[in-house]
């Protein structure tokens, strides 16, 4: 374990919201089972309300190899000793995780989910480049102090995606956590407006923000994209597209859930995934993509007369 994960453990007990206490290293397996199974998960940090009504078992994943490892311990010992209704697993990844190994984890999250755990995914340090995040990795702990990193936004930031904006018994509203679900999301609209019932139920909509995936050249509104649905599930129906947005969910949400709103949605990007805005002027090669895009859905999507704006991936993801 490099020198971060410890600096961030001090630094999230230094900064500690009221209300809640913060411990470190802790096993998930009680000591008969730890015997019986011959390994424990560990929490990097547990953020536990002093109400006893919810703690949030938070690993980071700096720089390893194998970032599914530990989603792995936690969803296997679910399995023997139960996660507790007020329990969720939050994985915290950096920048430095490759992208196939992140996704991989991320997809990892649907299967904790599948099993019946609270469990999400989001970003570490999101604005840091792998580079600096390898160099960071390697400073002491006193060396790290000086480096001006805001663990208050961490700690915000793993409270926000694993809170749900709205609930009820078919779906749990939350915020995206990691850049997968917002690219899911975008591969999800485009699956489901080709279909007859998704061209139905979305019908034709004024747009203004685009998110941009640039692996596949797709680009989807930025508020389909922004939102999850984060219900687990552990029955013999389950789908991995059920916990993305759909277009029956935002249709019903977009009549009835004031905090499901475009705005909200394209700032979340920014701020919490770190997402970059750019302009057709700034970006042309984002602009001819999306002319192409937009002509072939032209009966689905009416851009905003002030023009598109666009959401791309941070300068790092690739």
């Amino acid at each position: 374990m490099g020198s971060l994960t410890g600096f961030l453990q001090e630094r999230f007990a230094a900064a500690c919201p009221a209300g809640w206490t913060c411990t470190h290293e802790v096993d998930v397996l009680d000591a008969e089972w730890q015997r019986v199974l011959g390994y424990s998960a560990r929490a990097d940090v547990l953020l536990t309300r002093d109400d006893g009504q919810k703690r949030l078992w938070i690993e980071f994943e700096v720089s390893r190899a194998d970032p599914v490892a530990n989603h792995a311990k936690f969803a296997t010992s679910h399995l023997f000793q139960p996660q507790a209704p007020t329990d969720t697993f939050v994985a915290m990844v950096s920048s430095h995780v490759t992208r196939g190994r992140r996704h991989l984890a991320a997809n990892t999250i649907l299967l904790m989910r599948r099993v019946g755990m609270r469990a999400f995914q989001t970003m570490l340090l999101p604005t840091i480049s792998p580079s600096d995040i390898k160099r960071l990795n390697h400073l002491s702990i006193a060396e790290l102090l000086s480096q001006s990193i805001d663990t208050n936004a961490e700690i915000a930031r793993a409270m926000l995606v694993s809170s749900a904006i709205s609930t009820s018994n078919e779906y749990e509203l939350h915020y995206a956590g990691d850049l997968f679900d917002v690219f899911s999301n975008v591969q999800r609209w485009n699956d489901e407006v080709a279909s007859a019932r998704g061209q139905e139920l979305w019908g034709k909509r004024t747009i203004k923000y685009f998110v941009y995936d640039a692996a596949t050249g797709l680009f989807a509104p930025s508020k389909f994209c922004a939102y999850i649905n984060a219900l687990p599930q552990d029955g013999a129906g389950f789908l991995a597209n059920y916990q993305l947005m759909s277009m029956p969910l935002y249709t019903s949400l977009d009549e009835s859930e004031p905090k499901f709103d475009g705005n909200l949605a394209q700032t979340h990007l920014q701020r919490q995934l770190n997402m970059r805005l750019t302009t057709p002027e700034e970006s042309p090669h984002i602009s001819q993509s999306f002319t192409t895009w937009q002509a072939f859905h032209a009966n689905h999507i009416r851009v905003h007369p002030s023009g598109p704006l666009f959401l791309e991936a941070p300068s790092w993801f690739s």
